[in-house]
């Protein structure tokens, strides 16, 4: 692929991801939780008693931006954390009712930008673009765990 084409191509999917991403936060503002926040409520949702360790990791995420991310979820009454009877520096995180209901209105948002951005476009079209995105991905794949790690490394100085 001539390279020029391939950097337009990229800085397109870049600026389509930013501009997706700032609509569904801005209609998402009146809950209070954000895009990325949101992410986290949902792993939360998906995984109760997980740890913040465990959602950086999943979340290709600093440990500490998930430190921030569910401080202000608790404060929002969103989540819970509670520690280990034996180990009060290890919390479990839960979703609260509240977060449950947040979290549906939230994927309501996203839904509408979803049905909005593919608007328009065939089966087949849909098809190849969620192959071509997943082919990217996977070629990425091999760099999230060194960049994290690095993440990590940097943050400890």
């Amino acid at each position: 692929m001539e390279k020029e084409r391939a950097m337009r191509l990229g800085w397109n999917m870049d600026r389509l991801n930013r501009f997706r991403r700032d609509l569904i936060n801005r209609e998402a503002e009146a809950n209070g939780v954000y895009l990325g926040q949101h992410r986290v409520l949902r792993y939360i949702a998906n995984h109760p008693g997980c740890s913040q360790r465990d959602i950086a990791l999943a979340l290709s995420q600093s440990p500490a931006a998930i430190t921030l991310s569910t401080k202000r979820l608790q404060e929002l009454g969103l989540i819970t954390k509670e520690t280990e009877n034996n180990n009060l520096r290890q919390y479990h995180l839960y979703i609260t009712d509240k977060g449950i209901r947040n979290g549906e209105s939230f994927l309501k948002v996203i839904e509408d930008y979803t049905d909005r951005t593919f608007e328009g476009m065939s089966e087949e079209e849909l098809e190849m673009l969620e192959f071509l995105v997943e082919k990217m991905y996977r070629n990425l794949e091999p760099f999230k765990k060194t960049v994290f790690q690095d993440h990590q490394e940097e943050e400890k100085k």
